[in-house]
């Protein structure tokens, strides 16, 4: 992904998504202060503007093209419509956009930890079939979050989950995942000095359980800047305990 500079405005970019002619972007922490509506205005776009009113859960709502004035409880949000632009708001947890190269629907999901043990990635993936997708025509930007060595966690919080994920234990040697960056090995989980925490790399959980849903890793591009590592680009809940989000939106 590319980091771009538009007025103001700082934003990744998935080569994935652009190839496809799909408008979308990323943005860091110089968008604190703005709300989409702001932000569209800002990059010359128009569209009905959808958000959610996000709490970790395993919700997906689809849109229309009735504009958003009252924004819904949700992590994921899905579109067949034209003209509308969804978009969600993350700190450390992973914004993920996903398209479909030929009905052009979209999605845009918010998944922490607490949404990848929920299942909403596979959940926004079966509601994408309902509208007319197939997954081999899927694309997924998996946007900046935070990265493995810096995110802690309840070992006990995750047992369940990497024995979902890979069939292996703690015991067991970690899984790793090649190729999804190029030159970059991903480890799921490495061990912590504290016995009873783990560092999980919630991006690899996230590509994992894309690759039980049959995503190949030709349809995911990913973004591993880390927002904890790097306080000039990004907001981080973890670093900072703040409540500042930066958003990331997709349009049909």
């Amino acid at each position: 992904m590319r980091l771009l500079t538009y007025k103001d405005l700082k934003f990744f970019q998935s080569d994935l998504l652009k190839e496809n002619n799909f408008i979308h972007a990323f943005f860091t922490k110089t968008s604190n202060n703005e709300e989409p509506i702001e932000l569209q205005k800002q990059l010359n776009l128009f569209s009905n503007i959808h958000y959610a009113h996000q709490v970790h859960s395993d919700k997906v709502i689809q849109v229309n093209n009735i504009l958003n004035l009252k924004p819904k409880i949700a992590d994921s949000l899905i579109t067949k419509e034209q003209y509308q632009s969804l978009w969600i708001y993350t700190a450390d947890c992973i914004p993920i956009l996903i398209a479909d190269t030929k009905t052009r629907n979209i999605a845009a999901c918010h998944s922490g930890l607490k949404g990848i043990k929920k299942q909403i990635i596979a959940k926004t993936l079966k509601r994408l079939e309902g509208i007319g997708s197939k997954k081999n025509n899927l694309i997924i930007a998996i946007g900046p979050s935070i990265k493995g060595d810096k995110y802690q966690v309840e070992k006990k919080d995750v047992e369940d989950l990497i024995i979902q994920l890979t069939g292996k234990s703690f015991i067991e040697k970690s899984l790793s995942i090649n190729e999804i960056k190029k030159g970059e090995m991903i480890p799921l989980f490495k061990k912590d000095s504290n016995p009873n925490k783990i560092l999980l790399d919630i991006q690899a959980a996230a590509i994992l359980q894309l690759f039980k849903e049959g995503i190949k890793q030709t349809q995911i591009n990913i973004n591993r800047t880390c927002t904890y590592s790097n306080p000039k680009l990004f907001n981080s809940y973890r670093r900072n305990k703040t409540y500042y989000r930066q958003w990331s939106c997709i349009y049909s």
